[in-house]
């Protein structure tokens, strides 16, 4: 066993070879981290909508639905308000500070009582349409709320003036209804509804690609052990170990073990110079070598298998490249999966690689103790093991079915 890891990882894995892997990954990952820099910032879609309140009403309820937009959780986690005049906040607006300016008339809370529907002066910046579409959206829902109470009191009101209630009580009855209206509507809790998306986390494009261009560099890596297996068929190295042992789960596992190893030790010399750049703890590291490793053996497992099973080393040679190509494709190693069709990424969740990339990146960003996708790395490891074992019965069958030259599977 210690001869043919040996033997392996000489033959297979010359330095020119690592150096030139190592190079060429580290040259992806800053091109592609440069060129979807702008699109994938952290902040882009995360950063509080800064709105500028200009309230000209001055009144109890008007202070009210401000101190209640304050203090709501939900609305200040999306949205920072800043109460001023309007020649500050305008000035502000102007200089691109604030995503809106929102006046409170005169007479509005006031008005809400008495169906007059004074409008409220709203202007939204351009420069940042996803930001104004959603504050648009928030003021138009809110818009819809208000109109829906302002009808349920009107209808109390006309009800009541149909029968015999003088005019006084009515008027009460009116200021009664309408104050726990507009109050039950000022009250409102439930701006926005959330549901949880369990894919990739937050994070800039610069540790995107390294978890992206990680799992791309296994992959290629892991596809040499197809021709180191046709070169022991060719060299007839395989009959002559079968004359000492008809096991070959010996020989199989020498390929495993030697190129996961050589490519965890490619990987890691590619991911601990980038570590400089980005914020990740010294257990995060430990985890994205492990990492690494168990992604490492099931790539070469599954490209040993498919080796074997196809009827010579072309044809196994084009349907792995394919096969990455396709995985890279719809798993994200290309383009991120945020800036992809829904339906390319609903596609993607069923590929190996976007696992891969999503477990090294939570990892890379230290979210592992939470999210980290045991369940993947287990059936990981359940995959090596039985195309392991399959690998080596197709082999056996292959080398007592040839007479020293490669043969064919019916």
């Amino acid at each position: 066993m210690r001869h043919l890891l040996y033997y392996d990882i000489k033959r297979n894995f010359p330095i020119r070879r690592i150096i030139l892997t190592i190079f060429v990954a580290w040259l992806t990952i800053f091109f592609f981290s440069h060129f979807f820099a702008n699109d994938m910032t952290e902040d882009r879609l995360l950063e509080k909508l800064s709105i500028g309140i200009v309230d000209e009403d001055q009144s109890k309820l008007s202070s009210m639905l401000l101190d209640n937009f304050k203090k709501n959780k939900q609305f200040s986690s999306m949205m920072d308000l800043q109460i001023s005049d309007s020649k500050k906040l305008n000035k502000k607006f102007q200089n691109g500070e604030l995503t809106a300016v929102v006046t409170i008339p005169k007479g509005f809370t006031q008005g809400l009582m008495y169906y007059q529907n004074l409008p409220l002066s709203v202007m939204i910046s351009d420069a940042q349409p996803l930001k104004a579409m959603i504050l648009t959206e928030v003021l138009d829902s809110y818009s819809d709320y208000i109109q829906s109470v302002d009808s349920a009191t009107l209808a109390a009101y006309e009800i009541l003036a149909e029968t015999d209630i003088s005019k006084e009580r009515l008027k009460n009855h009116n200021d009664l209804f309408s104050i726990k209206m507009v109050t039950f509507a000022l009250n409102r809790n439930k701006f926005f509804s959330y549901k949880k998306i369990d894919t990739f986390p937050s994070t800039n494009s610069f540790v995107y690609f390294i978890s992206a261009i990680l799992c791309l560099a296994i992959c290629f890596l892991s596809t040499g052990v197809i021709f180191a297996v046709y070169d022991d068929l060719k060299s007839f190295t395989l009959h002559r170990h079968k004359m000492y042992s008809t096991n070959f789960r010996t020989y199989i596992a020498s390929k495993v073990i030697s190129f996961s190893v050589v490519i965890t030790l490619i990987c890691i010399l590619i991911f601990t110079p980038l570590t400089l750049k980005i914020s990740i703890s010294f257990l995060s590291i430990l985890i994205v070598i492990a990492e690494l490793f168990i992604f490492s053996m099931l790539y070469i497992s599954i490209f040993i298998f498919i080796g074997l099973v196809l009827f010579s080393e072309t044809s196994a040679s084009l349907f792995c490249n394919l096969f990455i190509f396709l995985l890279g494709l719809l798993g994200g190693n290309f383009i991120p999966l945020s800036l992809m069709p829904k339906t390319i990424q609903n596609i993607s969740a069923f590929t190996i690689n976007y696992h891969v990339i999503r477990n090294l990146l939570l990892t890379i960003s230290n979210l592992y103790s939470n999210h980290i996708n045991i369940t993947f790395i287990i059936l990981s490891l359940m995959s090596v093991a039985i195309l392991f074992e399959t690998s080596c019965r197709i082999l056996m069958f292959r080398i007592q079915k040839g007479s020293g030259e490669l043969c064919e599977i019916n």
